[in-house]
């Protein structure tokens, strides 16, 4: 299929985008001649070696939800130092059978604070320190080899107030001032009664004063990340121009960054509403247009409810596609709690409710990520089987920080006495490798990294590792003594890649189990959206993947399985699952 056969295959479906969002202004006639007008322009310059890809995956078009569809994520400088640098260790990458790579934070950052990076300067360039946009097409040449895509982060929701867009705007110029949205003193109050706080702690409130633009700018998030104006059709244009030549440069995946947040509504907390969702529809539709081989995925962190809708939804005119992928940032919560707890209730209630997938999307799922872990975005699932999520939710936190002779090395985020927000920490550190003392206490902490593990790769998503969990990397207490970051707590478990401990008995171990696993996955054919599997034991999760079924024993002691079966990861026949302990018994359903 051409690409004018695809316009026309798939231009109903990017008009009626544009126009539920930008019909109320008038004729959006010109809107789509410049749409349009720019996707050939992109096209035009798409390389033959990426034409052939979009050819393939067009082919193959659920080739992201297949059993070896597992994932990698870290810091180009934290994994590697550069992006040449990382492209000599794609090797390892390899090792662990990786096929989908999300490097973090790479565009160019504002200078000084820049939220971990994730406060872009300059989308079409690469942070210097890091290397330049020509060594990152030379590196997805190089992953392209070892069929391995490339994730980047695209922030839809806001840019750097250094960005070329807010200088221009801060200069007086009117076409970038409507780029941002700036209120009145008066307005900003009143709205920001009905809005909730990203970063209570840090960055209290919504909206900034910038004496250059004449008011308050609405910041979400920092006072250096000024919300984009999605009213305007030009953003819209500018924000796909950038992805359209992110694609055409190599990169096959696109992490759609504080997703939940792009369209403002007088009234209402300006979360997951409607516009947003026909955002990202035109988003998608444009490059399965343009550059079909692209995929986009979701950083929605929000309660289970909300999530379904990112994958899109038929609003009467058929199913409206939005993202390939959608984080499921509960499941991570939730095995944390189960672990706390040593109840298997939370990650029960979530597999339950992660079924359903639409055709041709896929969960993305992990274990930990360079995030804390947010509490809160479990409390809607939690509601439904305990009246007071909240206190439950504490109790886990506190027991992973350490309290309550719990043996997890978390720290508090944005916590405090009266307020639960989240918690930092490495995977191993908060397993409770780091406070181990002796060889029974460091077996139980494998034991419980390697739970966490078969939870993310038997539930049939994109399965991702961070960087490290898979050499059980310790917390990284040297960020406090370092002045550009002692503020930001998350730097915890954002360590170094320690490649000395490669062959160390950590990693032997831990990366061991890692690929005893997705080994495993590769063998039942598990892909795609989980099914439960009631087990009738208190701490024992049940999740069929593929042919086989799993058990995830979240308990200390032992429990006695309903049948018995040849375990996958043993070989030996089972009929108990250990204290801690996984259980993949072959070809049972």
């Amino acid at each position: 299929m051409t690409m004018e056969e695809r316009l026309a295959a798939i231009a109903p479906r990017l008009r009626r985008q544009l126009d539920r969002l930008y019909g109320a202004q008038g004729d959006t006639d010109s809107l789509w001649a410049a749409t349009q007008t720019l996707l050939r322009e992109r096209h035009a310059e798409r390389p033959a070696a990426l034409r052939a890809l979009d050819a393939a995956r067009l082919d193959d078009a659920e080739w992201f939800v297949r059993p070896d569809m597992l994932g990698y994520s870290t810091y180009v400088d934290r994994y590697a130092g550069t992006v040449a640098g990382l492209a000599g260790r794609v090797d390892h990458l390899e090792s662990l059978g990786v096929r989908y790579l999300h490097l973090l934070a790479l565009l160019k950052a504002r200078e000084g604070d820049s939220d971990g990076g994730f406060a872009v300067s300059d989308y079409l360039a690469v942070e210097p320190r890091l290397g330049t946009i020509d060594e990152v097409e030379a590196l997805t040449a190089r992953l392209r080899e070892a069929r391995i895509s490339l994730c980047v982060d695209l922030a839809l929701n806001h840019t750097a107030d250094d960005h070329l867009w807010a200088k221009a705007a801060k200069a007086g110029d009117p076409f970038y001032r409507d780029f941002y949205i700036v209120l009145d003193a008066a307005e900003a109050r009143a709205r920001e009664a009905a809005l909730p706080q990203v970063f209570p702690a840090t960055a209290p409130g919504n909206f900034t004063l910038v004496p250059e633009m004449g008011g308050h700018v609405w910041t979400t998030f920092y006072p250096f990340q000024w919300d984009l104006n999605w009213r305007n059709p030009s953003v819209f244009l500018a924000i796909l121009d950038v992805a359209l030549r992110l694609a055409n440069r190599g990169v096959e995946a696109f992490r759609l960054d504080s997703i939940a947040f792009l369209w403002k509504q007088p009234g209402s907390d300006c979360r997951n509403l409607p516009e947003t969702h026909y955002i990202v529809r035109a988003l998608r539709a444009a490059l399965d247009i343009a550059a079909p081989a692209t995929l986009l995925k979701a950083e929605a962190i929000v309660p289970t409810a909300f999530v379904p809708p990112y994958f899109g939804r038929d609003e009467g005119e058929g199913f409206e596609p939005e993202c390939h992928l959608v984080y499921n940032n509960s499941l991570m919560v939730a095995g944390w709690v189960a672990l706390a707890e040593q109840s298997a209730a939370l990650p029960a209630a979530i597999v339950a409710a992660s079924g359903g997938l639409p055709r041709g999307a896929n969960w993305l799922s992990y274990a930990r990520c360079h995030d804390d872990i947010g509490w809160g975005s479990v409390l809607g699932d939690l509601r439904a089987i305990d009246p007071a999520p909240e206190k439950r939710l504490a109790a886990a936190a506190h027991f992973l920080e350490g309290a309550d002779g719990g043996w997890g090395r978390g720290a508090p985020f944005q916590s405090d006495g009266a307020v639960l927000h989240g918690s930092n920490g490495t995977m191993a550190s908060l397993a409770g490798l780091e406070s181990a003392c002796d060889a029974e206490e460091r077996e139980a902490a494998y034991r419980r990294i390697a739970l966490l593990n078969a939870l993310t790769i038997a539930s049939g998503g994109l399965a991702t590792t961070y960087m490290g969990d898979e050499l059980g990397l310790l917390n990284d207490y040297g960020y406090r003594d370092d002045p550009g970051r002692a503020h930001e707590g998350r730097w915890l478990h954002r360590p170094e890649m320690d490649w000395a401990a490669l062959d160390g008995a950590a990693a032997r171990r831990i990366g061991g189990d890692l690929r005893a696993l997705r080994a495993a996955r590769v063998a039942s054919g598990g892909a795609g959206a989980p099914a439960l599997i009631e087990t009738g034991a208190p701490a024992l999760l049940g999740v069929a993947c593929g042919r086989d079924r799993v058990f995830l024993n979240f308990g200390a002691a032992s429990v006695a399985l309903t049948s018995a079966g040849r375990d996958r990861l043993t070989g030996a026949t089972c009929d108990t699952a250990p204290g801690w302990g996984v259980v993949w018994l072959e070809g049972a359903r």
